[in-house]
């Protein structure tokens, strides 16, 4: 058996990061934090190397407001990504109900739009969402209450919009491949279930987006991981989308709920963040999150994914393993991926842009590990406005009908341009001198 690759994530959700509290030295979450982070540099050390990204499953935040993207942002960047070893740009985020800005959500219009929707039978939910994320206005009504988390997760290329054919940037799901050793692909969705989302919010009333149910298998060298924050039993919609990806992904990964950790099963593996911040009022209180390594082998054309999970749940000041049902620590899990046989030449590690067909980024012959679509948008997103249309009009990356974009869309349009011209290098070497010109800020 051959070792083609592995890849190792610290996956977790439900941060809650409160406006009225992040600003405050008595923070009563403040420690919690520190202990997660002492755990994570920790349990680089005991795993042997550092991550390659962290999946956040949803509620950053936890009234979807913009100071507190601001400082997860900074978190991220300046604590957590140093402790676990990655770079910022490998966080992947899908939002959650707290990431929903319920200020924006209270007009009468977006009420009744909610109501009638989840007043829909299950069996015509799906049809009947399409029907309002293919029209301009509905679907504003929908996406509009977390334009502050899309400004966020621009930053990671993560941000949601509803499909437009003349604005290839606005995708409905997250996505991001990890070229392997071997030749063969992993690729993680994000999926988006606060599509209707407010104080009503129950299982089996929540919907999440019917583009999660079309995913498609592109081939067998594609091992697909699929995260959503809320679990199946919330979804109204929910059947299609499970049928979907029990077939197509062999790891489901979840966040809102915060107990049974891990379900092991023969095709595919759920598992479940726990809470950073959970409520300190719910029974039980418990946070935790989680290490993933996933490793992929193969003999000949028959292939393996090995699953192991270092389950982390805090007890007193510190945080301590949860194990499997055998005492065995890490949980470990092995899939069979289908039949493939890697080609003579193996690929490049960790080139991030998805093949023809995935509409997220667009391959380009000019980028490196050093860089990459997400490495020119980190930089680009440090700069001032000014200074970001500057270098984007020198290089001709815009275009016309740009002007109907949001700020952050215009960017990463300008972005899969010189990705798709192969200017990125120019690109990111004309934001590195502006970054040290002392002028961005």
């Amino acid at each position: 058996m051959i070792r083609d690759d592995e890849k190792l994530f610290v996956h977790l959700s439900d941060i809650h990061f409160r406006s009225k509290e992040i600003i405050r030295r008595d923070d009563p979450n403040a420690g919690l934090r520190d202990d997660l982070v002492a755990d994570v540099a920790l349990m680089r050390r005991e795993i042997g190397r550092p991550a390659d990204g962290i999946l956040i499953s949803g509620d950053i935040a936890f009234a979807g407001a913009a100071d507190e993207y601001t400082f997860a942002y900074e978190w991220l960047k300046s604590t957590l990504c140093p402790a676990a070893g990655c770079r910022i740009e490998d966080v992947f985020v899908i939002p959650g109900n707290h990431d929903v800005d319920r200020r924006q959500a209270a007009t009468p219009a977006h009420k009744d739009v909610r109501r009638k929707l989840r007043d829909y039978p299950a069996d015509q939910s799906d049809d009947i969402l399409r029907s309002y994320l293919s029209d301009p206005f509905s679907s504003q009504m929908l996406f509009g209450p977390i334009e502050n988390y899309n400004r966020f997760a621009a930053e990671f290329v993560c941000n949601l919009a509803a499909e437009d054919p003349k604005k290839p940037d606005r995708k409905p799901f997250a996505v991001r491949d990890w070229k392997l050793k071997g030749g063969s692909t992993l690729r993680i969705w994000g999926f988006n279930s606060v599509l209707v989302c407010d104080e009503h919010d129950a299982p089996g009333n929540m919907f999440v987006d019917p583009a999660a149910a079309q995913i498609t298998r592109d081939g067998p060298n594609v091992t697909h991981v699929v995260m959503c924050h809320h679990p199946y039993g919330w979804l109204k919609n929910g059947g299609p989308f499970r049928e979907r990806i029990e077939n197509v992904a062999k790891l489901h990964l979840f966040g809102h709920e915060h107990t049974r950790r891990v379900e092991e099963g023969r095709r595919f593996t759920t598992i479940r963040a726990g809470a950073v911040h959970p409520d300190r009022n719910e029974p039980g209180w418990d946070p935790g999150y989680n290490w993933i390594n996933l490793s992929f082998e193969h003999d000949g054309g028959k292939r393996h994914l090995d699953v192991e999970i270092w389950v982390r749940k805090r007890e007193g000041a510190r945080f301590i393993a949860v194990p499997d049902p055998e005492n065995a620590n890490p949980w470990s899990v092995r899939h069979a991926l289908p039949d493939w046989f890697p080609p003579a030449a193996p690929q490049t590690a960790d080139a991030t842009g998805p093949p023809a067909g995935v509409p997220t980024e667009m391959k380009a012959s000019d980028e490196s590990p050093r860089v990459t679509m997400r490495t020119v948008v980190s930089k680009m997103f440090r700069l001032p406005e000014h200074l970001q249309r500057q270098l984007i009009v020198a290089l001709s990356l815009d275009e016309d009908g740009d002007q109907a974009l949001k700020d952050y869309e215009f960017v990463l349009a300008a972005v899969r341009r010189a990705k798709e011209r192969n200017q990125l290098v120019d690109l990111n070497d004309r934001a590195d001198e502006a970054l040290g010109s002392g002028d961005a800020v």
